[in-house]
């Protein structure tokens, strides 16, 4: 069986990271290719690369047009081709395709105008209804539709290599918190930091991506560490206590998965995306600093040494229910 996966976009931030896992997991048991828009190598996987022409961020469905043909000469290849970033892999037949997301048109566009920052609001409804229109596409041409992010019976949860276990040190709980932009409002940095100002502990803020937090100078220790690449972020879970996950809308939140395979507590906001991937979790409503601040205040040492070893279990059993999972859609959507 020859399964194409269509594609990396390191641009793509969470979704990216989930396709490299997924190709990494299923190497191991068919022959994985993945197409790839940016250079990368991933042993075990034949990568092939492309370079997409007249590339617009502000116009994606345009962009697609412009390399369908492109994608077409590539996918016909292949016995099965499994599609992680629509419409990238609906040239051909048979195809699996990935749901991301459970919010209507409207509302996700809603979302963006409300929860991104400037200049990528101004987006929000064009850009958002190219998506929606290139999502729909996709859905329409697969024979199977996987979903990461909410709870349905199509539900994979997604996979991410275990790393070794991390050790544990709690002089001072050091939380950390990781978004590309750190003021952009749906990612509720502004919560954690309230929520900090109210515990009754010895607490330091770890930040990761790029700006200044909200708010002025808060009464406890923040190191911002900037931007960083995916491997120096999950170095840094090693040096912390706990990631917290605040987020108001998120169709995934991989930086928690990450956390998970090293062992790194995570505490996230009571949202369907994290309802449905972070079992191993607590959870807090994303308007209530209150609640988050109660969780951090009943945290102890010994709580967080369970809580991320409960997380690295729980990462190693999904995986193989996902790797079994998909090679049974694999053989059923072949045989048809």
């Amino acid at each position: 069986m020859r399964v194409l996966i269509s594609a990396y976009d390191r641009g793509s931030s969470g979704i990216s990271s989930y396709t490299l896992e997924l190709a990494k997991l299923l190497s191991k048991d068919v022959k994985i290719s993945l197409i790839s828009f940016q250079d990368i190598d991933l042993p075990g996987v034949d990568v092939i690369p492309i370079r997409r022409i007249q590339e617009s961020r502000a116009l994606p469905l345009l962009t697609f047009l412009r390399n369908e043909k492109r994608i077409r000469e590539v996918t016909k290849d292949f016995d099965l081709v499994h599609e992680t970033l629509p419409p990238w892999g609906s040239t051909t037949q048979p195809m699996i395709t990935t749901r991301w997301g459970y919010l209507s048109y409207i509302e996700l566009a809603w979302v963006r105008l409300t929860g991104l920052s400037f200049p990528e609001k101004l987006g929000a409804f064009p850009v958002t209804l190219q998506h929606y229109l290139m999502d729909r596409r996709s859905r329409m041409r697969a024979r199977y539709v996987i979903d990461v992010s909410r709870e349905t019976p199509n539900f994979i949860p997604p996979p991410v290599e275990p790393r070794p276990q991390k050790s544990y040190q709690c002089s001072i709980l050091r939380l950390l918190f990781v978004s590309r932009d750190l003021g952009m409002p749906r990612k509720n940095l502004g919560v954690v930091m309230r929520a900090l100002s109210m515990v009754k502990i010895p607490v330091e803020l770890h930040l990761v991506g790029a700006g200044r937090p909200p708010g002025p100078k808060p009464p406890y220790p923040v190191i911002n560490h900037g931007q960083l690449l995916r491997e120096e972020v999950i170095s840094l879970m090693r040096e912390v206590d706990l990631l917290v996950l605040p987020s108001t809308y998120e169709e995934l939140g991989f930086v928690g998965l990450e956390a998970y395979s090293v062992g790194l507590p995570v505490v996230t906001s009571d949202i369907p995306s994290f309802r449905a991937v972070f079992k191993a979790s607590l959870r807090f409503h994303p308007k209530d600093p209150v609640g988050l601040a109660d969780i951090i205040n009943s945290i102890s040492c010994n709580k967080l040494e369970k809580m991320g070893k409960e997380s690295r279990e729980y990462v190693i059993k999904s995986n193989e229910l996902g790797r079994r999972k998909i090679l049974d859609i694999y053989r059923l959507v072949i045989q048809r």
